[in-house]
């Protein structure tokens, strides 16, 4: 009389361990029940073998000076950011001094940008980055890698990047506060570690003794 699915789960449940001898060998005729677990491990060397594939795989990262479209595109966000900040506050925001910080906290505080417009958002992120680059002197270029293709800036050649278009929006639709101050002090840190780690050390030179006479 044949059995059930789970009346043969039940039974398979029921099983004892593989027996082993005293070097703890299977002991013959105990691989029988014992083979799911080989497969198990074979599944598991399988799948990852084929992460490490997937990860061989990944796009390379790439920077590269704004494009045409990428000037175009900051422009527009630029003019976008300033008109929000007439429109609201009655006074422009260019993105240059660090009193635009203020502004564009006071924007931010009025939550007078929807939840869902997140270019908006980014424009303000955008001018964030302006104030950035203008103080800290870091250029704006392009990252092409596996998460698309963005805007961000850089000091020099390091290879630290920093993308302040998505540091608002990002926070804002995870319902995180946004503190401009934290966020700009947060990078100058880091932008000052850099100069100073790639400035050349000086070494002391020390003269020999003057010989008597």
């Amino acid at each position: 009389m044949p059995i059930g699915i789970d009346e043969e789960v039940a039974m398979l449940a029921r099983r004892p361990p593989c027996p082993r001898d005293r070097f703890s060998r299977p002991m013959p005729g105990a691989a029988i029940h014992c083979r799911p677990a080989w497969l198990a491990l074979v599944w598991l060397l399988c799948g990852l073998l084929g992460a490490v594939d997937a990860a061989a795989q990944l796009k390379p990262r790439t920077i590269e000076p704004l494009g045409t479209a990428d000037q175009l595109k900051s422009q527009r966000q630029r003019e976008l950011a300033n008109e929000l900040a007439r429109r609201y506050l009655g006074k422009p925001v260019r993105g240059r001094d660090l009193k635009d910080l203020d502004t564009l906290q006071r924007l931010l505080d009025g939550r007078f940008i929807p939840e869902q417009e997140a270019f908006s958002q980014q424009a303000l992120g955008l001018v964030f980055g302006d104030i950035m680059a203008h103080q800290l002197n870091l250029d704006w270029v392009v990252v092409d890698d596996d998460f698309g293709r963005s805007r961000a800036l850089r000091w020099k050649r390091e290879e630290d990047i920093f993308f302040p278009i998505t540091m608002f929006s990002k926070r804002i639709g995870q319902g995180r506060p946004v503190r401009v101050r934290e966020l700009y002090d947060e990078v100058a840190k880091r932008v000052a570690e850099l100069k100073r780690r790639s400035r050349p050390s000086r070494r002391r030179v020390v003269l020999p003794p003057r010989p008597e006479n």
